[in-house]
Parts: C-alpha cells; structure tokens; sequence
C-alpha cells in the first residue's frame, strides 16, 4: 500500500535499494574471503537499513526477506565462532545472500519500477 504525506509519496526509493544492494554485495564478498565477522558486519548495516525500510510505527511484522536478512547476521556470527572449519555452511550462506538480493532486487521493480520514480497518487 503506498502512502503520501503532504502529496509526496512516503516510501523506499532507489537509493534506499542500492544501499541495501551495496550492503549485501559487501557481505557476499566478505565470505567469498573467508572473513565471517566482516560479512557479519556488512550484513548488521544492512539489516539496520532494510529496518529503517520497512519499520515504523504501525508495522506489526517486516517482510520475509528482511527476517531473513536478520537470520543470516546470526549464522555469519556461527560462522566466525566455527574455527574456519565451515565451507558447506559458507556455501549455504551464499546463496541464502544471492537469494535475498534477488527478492530484494523484485521489491525494488515492483516498488520505483524501472523509471526509478515512486508510483503517483
């Protein structure tokens, strides 16, 4: 549902997703690396920034990409605690990451479309 203030449209933009974008690729690079706790750190940003997306007053639940997004901060902290011993996980991990950049890539399409402009009232 799309929502204006003051004839403005009041929602995520462009911008907003490739920030979230920047922040998953950082993470998904990280753990190519082998560095869990950096890819940990890339994925808290970004799930503070799809947060600030999609929280507020009024939001009873986030989407499910962005509880995922939160469930994986937890498995790069298991990760980092594992000692280096963890290719299959790691593997697992990164395609949950490529996964959720393409849902959020859809919410992006479906939500400024290809123009980058927020739907009119």
């Amino acid at each position: 549902m799309e929502t204006y203030r003051d004839g403005r449209y009041d929602g995520r933009v462009r911008e907003d997703y490739e920030e979230l974008r920047g922040f998953l690729t950082k993470a998904e690079s990280l753990l190519e690396a082998r560095d869990p706790r950096g890819a940990g750190e890339a994925l808290k940003r970004a799930g503070v920034k799809a947060a600030t997306m999609w929280g507020g007053v009024g939001v009873p639940a986030l989407p499910g990409p962005v509880r995922d997004l939160i469930s994986a901060i937890g498995e790069t902290q298991n990760l980092a605690a594992s000692d280096g011993e963890f290719p299959e996980r790691l593997d697992t991990l990164l395609g949950r990451l490529d996964g959720l950049r393409a849902a959020f890539q859809r919410e992006a399409q479906r939500e400024v479309g290809a123009t980058g402009e927020p739907p009119r009232p």
